[in-house]
């Protein structure tokens, strides 16, 4: 049975309610003020990802991604799109397909919500932190 830890932070004047479970070694559902975000761990370990972090890299401060957006974790070229401005899309919708060194790779939804901007189009080489798609 998954173990869940709660947490109340404060950043500034704002508060924060964060659940944390453990679905599995390395995977975790993270639930900020009811938002629902799944990490991987090893995600978060891959050299290119720490090195845009390092770098400063597009996204947000620090190559976080920038909020309300659905960043490239790897580079590679954009296949297929598989939503439209509009959706309403669930966490692990697959939204695009992204392939990096002759494999497709399903570009899976972070969050509930609404598609806002595609930022991307099919044959158009991405890198790391790159903006994919815009939720309102």
């Amino acid at each position: 049975m998954a173990k869940t830890s709660k947490f109340q932070l404060s950043l500034g004047n704002v508060q924060y309610s964060v659940d944390l479970t453990e679905r599995a070694y390395g995977l975790y559902d993270v639930k900020v003020n009811d938002e629902l975000f799944k990490i991987n761990i090893a995600d978060l370990m891959s050299p290119s990802l720490q090195a845009a972090g390092a770098a400063g890299g597009a996204g947000g401060a620090g190559g976080a991604p920038a909020a309300g957006n659905l960043c490239a974790a790897m580079p590679g070229t954009v296949m297929t799109i598989k939503c439209k401005p509009g959706d309403e899309v669930k966490p692990g919708d697959v939204l695009l397909t992204l392939e990096t060194m002759k494999m497709e790779n399903p570009i899976k939804s972070n969050r509930a919500g609404k598609v806002k901007e595609i930022k991307v189009a099919p044959g158009k080489f991405v890198n790391v932190g790159d903006t994919l798609i815009v939720f309102e």
